[in-house]
């Protein structure tokens, strides 16, 4: 049977996570239009002890079985088993390299993945900067394209009047909303996602009438919790920890403001920035620090303003300029987003 890809991924439902929803979407836009095979790992780091093994054999046995036209490889780190597949196979082999596969700081993890990524036939970077990062690595830029990660225009999406949304989120904080600016921030707590900086450094710059949700839980959350009662922002900082999808969507699509204030950490990256065409599904402007793979998520002027990283006053003035018109920035997110526009790109690059 002729298959035209096999796709492999460590990061697959209903594990969560962003390399998780990716494999599972692009794969499943490949499902409907292609013949493809998939060898998927739904569980934690620890079980790639069996399942890289594993996928040595379920691959060799399957090119025996079926006519495959390439094999796909969903993240950077399963590059040495691509070099190995590759020579075994003859096959054509490709991946997808996302940001922190491509720059995890280990000294034989650099020694090892970037060099067998170079030796694979077409590689797939989320962004620029990610791309930015593989040449520099040695890897030859005639083998990369850039293709953006993807969204569901609707899976995010209520469409629910802003009224009714900011009374039930009124009722669940048990404060008033009535004419403030809602921001909002969606992510892990960690350094580089700059939530602490943009709490110590711009929340007292705005006046009373903005107000900013925090949801997410990581390291710097106690952290940031003690900045709130440093500058006495209680009252206008919500910390609401790790929610349900349904309370992360209801924030979401009552707020005005999506806050994404990254900075940078040496060794670690933000390879693409997928929260920032989440808000935008929901109309949200975004305003970014213009680092990293955030430029390739946030279209400047059109769906948000990008901001020179730790620039107080830049953050400030964006966020007081930010009158956007939300369904515009629906239907731009929409159209440059959506995993069908994804998948056509993906098919042209590897089919």
């Amino acid at each position: 049977m002729q298959i035209d890809a096999l796709f492999i991924t460590r990061n697959y439902p209903p594990k969560i996570g962003g390399l998780e929803n990716y494999s599972f979407n692009i794969i499943k836009e490949f499902e409907r239009q292609h013949r493809v095979l998939k060898i998927t790992l739904s569980y934690s780091i620890a079980h790639l002890i069996w399942f890289l093994p594993f996928c040595f054999f379920k691959t060799i046995y399957l090119t025996f079985r079926h006519s495959i036209r390439i094999i796909h490889f969903c993240d950077g780190a399963l590059s040495p088993l691509g070099i190995i597949l590759k020579k075994l196979t003859g096959l054509p082999v490709s991946i997808t390299i996302h940001g922190l596969d491509i720059i995890y700081h280990g000294f034989f993890y650099q020694q090892l993945v970037p060099r067998c990524v170079a030796k694979l036939d077409k590689i797939i970077c989320v962004s620029q900067s990610t791309l930015t990062e593989c040449i520099r690595r040695g890897i030859p830029i005639e083998k990369c394209s850039v293709i953006p990660n993807g969204i569901k225009p609707d899976e995010i999406y209520l469409s629910i009047s802003r009224d009714d949304l900011r009374i039930r989120l009124e009722e669940m904080i048990g404060v008033s909303l009535q004419d403030k600016k809602i921001m909002v921030t969606v992510g892990r707590l960690v350094k580089r996602k700059g939530v602490a900086w943009f709490v110590e450094n711009v929340m007292p710059r705005l006046d009373s009438t903005f107000c900013y949700f925090i949801i997410g839980d990581g390291p710097e959350f106690k952290k940031i919790k003690a900045l709130l009662n440093r500058h006495h922002l209680r009252s206008r900082v919500f910390m609401l920890g790790r929610v349900l999808d349904e309370i992360k969507n209801l924030v979401m699509n009552a707020s005005d403001i999506f806050i994404m204030p990254n900075i940078t950490v040496p060794g670690d990256i933000e390879g693409f920035g997928i929260v920032a065409i989440e808000a935008g599904s929901c109309g949200l402007p975004v305003i970014a620090s213009k680092i990293e793979g955030i430029q390739d998520a946030v279209l400047e002027g059109r769906t948000g303003f990008l901001v020179n990283e730790r620039d107080a006053a830049g953050f400030q003035k964006k966020i007081k300029q930010a009158n956007f018109e939300r369904e515009n920035i629906r239907n731009i997110v929409h159209r440059t987003f959506n995993w069908t526009q994804v998948y056509k790109q993906y098919r042209g690059v590897l089919l």
